[in-house]
């Protein structure tokens, strides 16, 4: 069965999200059930005016009938994460820092939400439909970038590899479907079906032009060239018709 999520917008949200793309994404593993806006009624709590977790957690709105919660805030969290985990199967994503290394990118804002879609929906359910809280100790995250959902990406700017068609590292593959627990293991179907999902996290059309431009110079001078010829052609043969 899919992953029930209930997203909510928490305060001030000053960036050009498409909420909508995130709502209607398409996926085997995990599906929306409604999305929400609330307010902060705190100020920052930290030595940096970063919301520490005691202060977040009283923030959080309930999950509801959805099996997880996730926030999506603009304000700094605790230890500079991005990404925290709270109780009752709730996390709360920070785009703080992280909105302008996409920007700067070209990396849809959308994509790091939807990432930590995927990774939270495979943890609850590797974990018997239920998300660890930050006190317990897990291990199914890595520190090594390997342009992995499980990416730790203690240094925040690592997370454009995990940004733009990301994938399931054969080690977290591994980890998902030989789950200690049968019960709690991910079939490998569901795995060659995310894995075709996640490829579609890229960017638009117009920057991985640019990108291919930027890597292959002389081949898109040699295009660019053949393409005006070509142009120039075409349009005298059209003149010399109309003529």
């Amino acid at each position: 069965m899919k992953v029930k999520i209930k997203l909510a917008i928490l305060g001030h949200f000053p960036h050009s999200l498409d909420i909508n793309k995130v709502k209607n994404w398409a996926s085997d593993l995990f599906e929306i059930t409604e999305v929400d806006k609330h307010n902060i009624a705190s100020d920052s709590d930290g030595l940096h005016w970063e919301f520490l977790d005691r202060n977040v957690e009283q923030n959080l709105p309930a999950r509801g009938n959805s099996d997880v919660l996730i926030a999506f805030t603009n304000v700094a969290i605790q230890d500079n994460y991005f990404a925290r985990r709270f109780s009752d199967n709730r996390v709360c994503v920070s785009y703080n820092g992280m909105t302008e290394i996409l920007n700067y990118n070209d990396i849809p804002l959308e994509n790091l939400l939807l990432r930590v879609l995927y990774s939270v929906s495979f943890v609850y359910k590797r974990y018997g439909k239920r998300l660890p809280e930050m006190s317990e100790h897990t291990n199914f995250t890595h520190d090594e970038t390997r342009g992995c959902i499980f990416d730790m990406d203690g240094i925040k700017s690592d997370v454009i590899y995990s940004t733009y068609k990301p994938q399931l590292c054969s080690s977290c593959i591994h980890n998902l479907t030989n789950n200690p627990v049968a019960a709690n293991r991910i079939s490998n179907n569901l795995i060659n079906k995310v894995q075709m999902e996640l490829r579609k996290l890229d960017k638009g059309v117009y920057y991985q032009l640019a990108d291919w431009i930027k890597k292959n110079p002389i081949c898109a001078i040699i295009v660019s060239s053949i393409t005006a010829i070509l142009l120039n052609v075409i349009a005298s043969f059209i003149f010399e018709r109309i003529k």
